[in-house]
């Protein structure tokens, strides 16, 4: 066994690079500022209460010239610069006539029948989404409900702490129907993608509870970080990148994740892709799958594995007029021998050469370098010629800490198939976890293949067969 510990993964901005989102956001401005394809103004529209519509107004209006920071660590929690012309390129357009306000009277007939009150509260809020997502010059629906539609949801994660959800791909029921979730998978039909945001968030009534998926309430300029930049790319933007090496062959991401059907009868298989150090995700549905009965880890048959990898494929070629030279699949259970052929048949038939299979799982085993701290993220510990563990969380030399609140585990990888070291899989590993224009935040406990793959099969359990989704998976976040 061999340890190391790896270099921070370097992002790209508009005129410098950074290990820190946020400060190479505000020190050298987003990766596409000024380019012909950035979003300027970004056109929001809103769709809520009267309350609730004039409250995130008043909030986007507290933070359109920055927020201060009240905190001693200003490397962590630094202060928001406001979404100006120098830093971002662009600013939040919010018109009167780009606001549709749902009445008193609507939100309780929707809320009357408590059996249906859930969804009669999606069509309710996706009605008036239709009426703006239509219009010219919106780039993003801001969808507002309040508390009492937040009331109506199930528990997500009776744990708190995802790190030490034990349960395996084929076993994650503990997920119940939520308002996001509903929303989005009936909103893939819009033409703009959408941001959901809690009362909460900005100055509202509280409407989160312990176990929250979204965690607890963050301090003011991390939410102003956070929500600017999700507008921003769902509008479009690409605040940074990845920076790639000018050796580094072109390589396509791709995650799989299994998720069951909302009536628990069957399984089913997402995709999310990431393309190349830009990051740009693609959604690709896959069809059933199985359960191994000696380990309960879900698994595709070999033509499953061979159609869910070409149609994959196709949207690349889509989208990039090519083929990438390597091929990198993540999967959270091991590639069984119909899997290996399915995929290798798949890559085989459009000409690609390089195909690494690579099984993730959270790792059992602990690296404490002393008592005072966790390990570093970036901890990479070998443990054979074709597998081994990385810390994607732990404590941050930039930072001077740990920002976390639990003790990290680290992701354990085996390279099933393929040609990859250890150490060059921990790099790319890391370097994913940096990958997720959702939110700012450093870093998380999986790569972002991993992590939209769950987020899309969270949405796709609530779309029905016969209907069109959209293929961009900043309609799913």
């Amino acid at each position: 066994m061999k340890i190391s510990l790896l270099e921070e993964p370097l992002l790209q901005f508009k005129s410098g690079v950074h290990v820190d989102i946020r400060a190479g956001i505000a020190q050298f401005g987003t990766f596409d500022k000024g380019e012909r394809g950035a979003p300027t103004p970004i056109g929001v529209g809103i769709v809520g209460t009267r309350t609730t519509v004039s409250g995130v107004r008043a909030w986007i209006d507290s933070f359109s010239r920055g927020v201060k920071s009240q905190e001693k660590n200003l490397i962590f929690r630094p202060a928001f610069p406001g979404m100006t012309d120098k830093i971002f390129g662009t600013r939040l357009n919010l018109s009167e006539e780009a606001s549709r306000v749902i009445s008193k009277h609507e939100l309780d007939a929707a809320l009357k029948n408590s059996s249906t009150a859930m969804m009669n509260v999606v069509e309710l809020f996706l009605d008036h989404a239709r009426d703006l997502a239509g219009r010219s010059g919106l780039h993003v629906l801001v969808i507002a409900p309040p508390p009492e539609v937040f009331a109506l949801n199930h528990s997500t994660h009776p744990n708190p702490d995802p790190e030490l959800d034990e349960s395996t791909e084929a076993e994650r029921d503990t997920y119940k129907s939520n308002f996001h979730d509903l929303f989005k998978a009936r909103a893939l039909e819009l033409a703009l993608p959408s941001q959901l945001i809690r009362p909460d968030t900005y100055g509202g009534p509280k409407t989160r509870t312990k176990g929250d998926r979204e965690g607890s309430l963050q301090d003011m300029p991390t939410r102003a970080w956070n929500f600017n930049l999700a507008l921003y790319y769902k509008s479009g933007g690409v605040p940074w990148r990845l920076v790639k090496q000018p050796s580094q062959l072109s390589t396509c991401y791709m995650g799989i994740s299994f998720y069951k059907s909302v009536d628990g009868e069957r399984l089913l298989t997402s995709v999310a892709q990431v393309f190349d150090e830009r990051g740009e995700g693609l959604v690709v549905q896959g069809g059933s799958a199985r359960v191994d009965k000696n380990d309960r880890t879900a698994h595709l048959t070999a033509d499953d594995a061979k159609k869910l990898l070409l149609n994959a494929l196709l949207s690349y070629r889509r989208e990039h007029y090519n083929m990438p030279a390597r091929l990198v699949l993540h999967k959270t259970s091991y590639f069984d021998p119909g899997e290996v052929d399915g995929f290798r048949e798949a890559a085989r038939q459009e000409k690609i050469e390089i195909v690494d299979l690579i099984a993730l799982k959270k790792s059992g085993i602990r690296i404490f370098p002393s008592r005072e701290t966790s390990a570093f993220r970036g901890t990479t510990l070998q443990l054979g010629e074709r597998s081994g563990l990385v810390y994607l969380k732990g404590t941050v030399p930039y930072f001077g800490m740990y920002p976390g609140m639990y003790v990290p585990r680290a992701l354990e990888f085996n390279c099933e198939q393929g040609e990859s070291n250890p150490i060059d899989i921990a790099a790319e590993l890391l370097a994913l976890s940096k990958l997720n224009f959702n939110n700012t935040q450093f870093d998380s406990a999986d790569p972002i293949t991993v992590k939209a793959a769950r987020r899309v099969g969270d949405i796709l359990k609530h779309v029905p067969d016969n209907q069109s989704i959209q293929s961009r998976f900043r309609f799913f976040t």
